[in-house]
């Protein structure tokens, strides 16, 4: 049952209340008293504090008494009956066909009188209070309009006396304190309902695995479970009543703004908090389309396992370690903001990712940024270029071998281990070493030799510059492992697509080599927009090597258009169009060129005349400089 406390402002209603109380149900009475008006507000908080879940009161006190608690208030009105059969009588007294009386008080106290006139052939003007100070005045304004008489309380009463006006008190009614107490008992059993489905809602809440938040419109924790107090490792003091955004900084302040500004939806952002992975979802809170807050689920992801600091300065000493991150990258062009928006949505993951795009485009980059982004950023970050070593190499380098083993030297997918294996130029790989990658990638480590496979937990991030998918139907790439990288893919589009981004690219450039060569260059506005215009087709590799070339061979400070121009023609000069094919002086290049010419280009038909691998081959095409794409 609700605990009620009945506060009056007359004795008499006190001692007729005490026995009407118990007749009611859902209500458990706490007190039944009488308050002096000045009193009521801190004698509200006190019971508020005590754990009173309603309150009854009437006029001025109820009001004052609902200023300052948060409990439900519920009014003793004084019936219309009751105004009635005081209107009549004061009407008999004047010896009026249709008096005029003065209604003096609170409009919270008072039932509806609209149709007196007609019932009893009595005017009743209201003349309603906003403070007891204006009572008095409100008679004398209601004898100045001409009322023969007045209703109202002991204040009222005394004033009209005053002036010689006549007047009824009104009574303690009976009838207005059953009302009270019938609408208390409605309000008690909503308050017992409340309280049952919130004792549901306590339990399913407290025995979750799943951490709880629920805010404002104004982004406050207002209620939270024990998990939510777990996982963000606080008390519920220190949570309840603060901003979200100062108990998850870790958030994205505009994912709060989306939610309970936008009423968008946030679905499984990955968070780091303390060395864990939570998945946080904020769904906003709509009543009739209107935002009243949102729920933020927090469930909890993989834990983070930490290398030692010796262990770590070593891998920095070897150079395996993330230097960039999104904040350091010219984002102006959308397709670069949409790319880092997706970008670190997958960082918070540790499934495998392939990245794609034209040569030079920041893949790299991209991958950097994406581990120090994500909860193993403080571990390792192993790069490899696929196409830079003898498959033996790779191997060895990749998986170890027994001396290795014997020796204690770690592998580069064990020393990746709870970190990041960066391998670039992915369709590189041999059909056995992609075999070897797949099994790493599915969190199995194939050391070489006869050694059984053991659990790995290295994130793989792949990438390549051309279409792994076209590879994968010609033959050339495992179709198992690259279903597996591109479960998450994103493509890097290249620079002539992002041209709001070039500025940016030319800007962190030129300051790395004016810093490292100690020379300075300005570009002239028609320098700034040749570069905004030009197609780069060597993307940032292009770009960056022009900035050192700008740097170093620059005659005066400002840089015009001109300069630009001969720059990039003289270290990028277009194709003659009647040139013929390359005369190549080595012999083994030779006969690789006119295989490749007979066969129309096809490495796959000049492969099997050899008696080699594809890779084989482009790997002995690219150290005879035979051009630098795959055919």
């Amino acid at each position: 049952m609700a605990k009620m406390a009945v506060l009056v402002p007359y004795a008499e209603m006190r001692d007729m209340a005490r026995p009407m109380a118990a007749r009611y149900g859902y209500l458990s009475p706490m007190c039944i008293e009488y308050a002096e008006t000045c009193r009521v507000q801190s004698r509200a908080r006190e019971l508020e504090r005590q754990g009173c879940e309603l309150i009854v009161a009437r006029g001025l006190q109820a009001t004052l008494a609902r200023q300052v608690v948060k409990i439900p208030i519920v009014e003793i009105r004084v019936t219309s009956q009751e105004i009635g059969m005081l209107a009549l009588d004061l009407k008999g007294e004047l010896e009026e066909p249709c008096p005029r009386i003065g209604l003096v008080g609170f409009s919270n106290a008072l039932s509806d009188t609209a149709s007196f006139h007609g019932l009893f052939g009595v005017k009743l003007p209201r003349y309603m209070a906003e403070s007891q100070e204006e009572l008095s005045r409100f008679v004398d304004k209601a004898r100045q309009e001409g009322c023969h008489a007045v209703i109202g309380g002991e204040v009222v009463c005394q004033r009209a006396r005053e002036l010689g006006l006549p007047c009824r008190f009104i009574p303690c009614g009976r009838e207005s304190l059953e009302d009270a107490f019938r609408m208390a008992s409605q309000v008690g059993y909503a308050i017992d309902l409340e309280k049952s489905s919130r004792a549901e809602m306590d339990t399913m809440l407290s025995y979750t695995f799943t951490g709880i938040v629920q805010l404002d419109s104004r982004g406050t924790v207002l209620r939270a479970n024990r998990m939510a107090f777990n996982m963000l490792g606080l008390a519920p003091g220190d949570m309840l009543g603060s901003a979200i955004a100062d108990v998850l900084p870790e958030l994205p302040r505009s994912l709060f703004d989306q939610a309970l500004h936008e009423g968008k939806e946030t679905y499984a952002i990955h968070v780091p908090l303390h060395k864990l992975a939570v998945i946080v979802n904020i769904a906003p809170i709509l009543v009739d389309n209107a935002i009243h807050g949102a729920i933020l689920t927090f469930q909890e992801g993989e834990r983070v396992e930490e290398m030692s600091g010796e262990f770590r300065r070593d891998l920095y000493q070897q150079g395996y370690f993330a230097r960039l991150r999104f904040s350091q990258l010219p984002q102006e062009s959308a397709e670069s903001k949409r790319l880092i928006a997706m970008a670190k949505r997958v960082a918070g993951c540790s499934a495998p990712l392939l990245l794609s795009g034209e040569p030079g485009c920041g893949k790299a980059m991209i991958a950097q940024c994406i581990h120090n982004e994500s909860l193993v950023r403080d571990n390792a970050f192993v790069p490899l270029d696929c196409a830079a070593f003898q498959e033996d190499t790779l191997d060895t380098m990749l998986f170890g071998n027994y001396t290795s083993r014997q020796s204690g030297t770690l592998c580069l997918a064990e020393t990746a281990q709870n970190g990041t294996l960066y391998l670039s130029h992915i369709d590189a790989l041999s059909p056995e070493l992609q075999y070897k990658v797949l099994d790493l990638a599915r969190g199995r480590l194939r050391h070489n030799g006869s050694h059984p496979l053991m659990a790995s937990n290295a994130r793989v991030i792949a990438s390549c510059d051309g279409n792994l998918f076209a590879k994968v139907q010609e033959g050339e790439f495992r179709s198992d492992l690259y279903y597996e990288l591109s479960a998450l893919h994103l493509r890097l589009e290249p620079l002539r697509r992002r041209r709001e981004d070039i500025l940016g690219w030319v800007d962190m450039y030129l300051e790395e080599y004016q810093r490292k060569h100690k020379r300075y260059v300005a570009l002239t506005q028609e320098a700034r927009a040749y570069l905004t215009g030009y197609s780069w087709p060597g993307n940032l590799n292009q770009l960056r090597g022009l900035c050192q070339r700008v740097v170093l061979l620059a005659d005066k400070r400002h840089v015009n258009d001109l300069f630009l121009r001969q720059q990039l023609e003289q270290r990028d000069p277009e194709p003659r169009a009647d040139a013929g094919p390359p005369v190549y002086q080595d012999q083994e290049a030779r006969r690789l060129a006119e295989l490749l010419i007979k066969h129309k280009g096809s490495r796959q038909a000049v492969a099997e005349e050899l008696g080699i691998s594809k890779t084989t081959l482009w790997r002995r095409m690219k150290r005879l400089g035979l051009g630098g794409e795959r055919v």
